[in-house]
């Protein structure tokens, strides 16, 4: 029995993902993902043409997936000023698990290796700069909050510090002070 001549999208992700976590992003390649995946070659390629557009596959996949995961958290908050900034917050709640460390140390790696993996990165985040700027009636507090959740993000990801959950908890805390303090873009900003 030969090789599937197809295979479906999350499939290919996960045999990406596979590969990636056993040899590293320098041992990712057309040919090691089409084993991983019980696939041709050929198919492959038809998928995602190099590395370069394994590593752009995944990477957006990803960030699909983290997109979908956060409009529910965002969902939250409509209505309210400054709904992603708290959604934002909410998010951060929970530590990363040593699964969401993985996935950020191979994401990091494919920026690394890949430039539009770095620019699909940058959109991502410029979305949540803007969206956040576009909501704030101080935009500068509310953008000083986002820096200080992404610096959180930074330190644990990375694995440079972990907060424990008191920690935590106090430091989002205050910065949902900060975020419902603000009337957002439709009322009167901060002094």
């Amino acid at each position: 029995m030969g090789r599937k001549r197809s295979i479906d999208r999350d499939e290919l992700m996960q045999a990406i993902e596979r590969v990636a976590r056993r040899a590293g992003i320098a041992g990712l390649s057309i040919d090691a993902v089409a084993r991983e995946a019980g696939i041709s070659k050929s198919s492959v390629v038809y998928d995602c043409d190099s590395k370069a557009g394994l590593l752009a596959a995944f990477t957006r996949h990803r960030m699909s997936q983290h997109r979908a995961d956060f409009q529910e958290m965002l969902a939250r908050h409509q209505g309210q000023p400054n709904a992603r900034l708290r959604a934002v917050i909410e998010k951060f709640r929970t530590a990363p698990t040593e699964e969401e460390i993985a996935m950020a140390m191979l994401v990091s790696a494919s920026m690394g290796e890949n430039a539009e993996c770095r620019e699909i990165m940058r959109e991502c985040m410029a979305e949540d700069v803007d969206q956040i700027a576009a909501e704030a009636g101080n935009k500068a507090k509310m953008l000083r909050a986002l820096l200080t959740l992404h610096g959180m993000a930074f330190l644990e990801f990375f694995g440079f510090y972990r907060f424990d959950d008191e920690t935590r908890n106090e430091i989002l805390d205050e910065l949902m002070v900060v975020a419902e303090s603000d009337p957002g873009a439709d009322g009167d900003p901060d002094p």
